[in-house]
């Protein structure tokens, strides 16, 4: 199961920055034993300034908002959340 989750890594009077990570978790079992496997991979940092609201992804390139977006649907009110500090 594959999920994206956010964080909040930095937070002052000007800029708040935001983590977003894909979450992968898995698990089977075989007969007796049970197998869990997960990872965590940074996607992008969501930048909230005084000047607007943008996405880096981990090369500091602008990302494609709008398909984090569409991967995590509570992104808008988590950035306002976090934009009216």
């Amino acid at each position: 199961m594959r999920t994206l989750r956010s964080s909040e890594i930095f937070n002052d009077s000007k800029l708040t920055l935001i983590a977003i990570e894909s979450v992968d978790f898995r698990h089977s079992r075989t007969n007796a034993v049970y197998h869990m496997y997960g990872s965590v991979e940074p996607l992008a940092i969501i930048v909230c300034s005084q000047d607007g609201t943008y996405a880096l992804d981990m090369e500091a390139r602008p990302a494609d908002f709008e398909q984090l977006r569409q991967g995590m649907p509570e992104l808008d009110a988590i950035v306002a959340s976090f934009s009216k500090g």
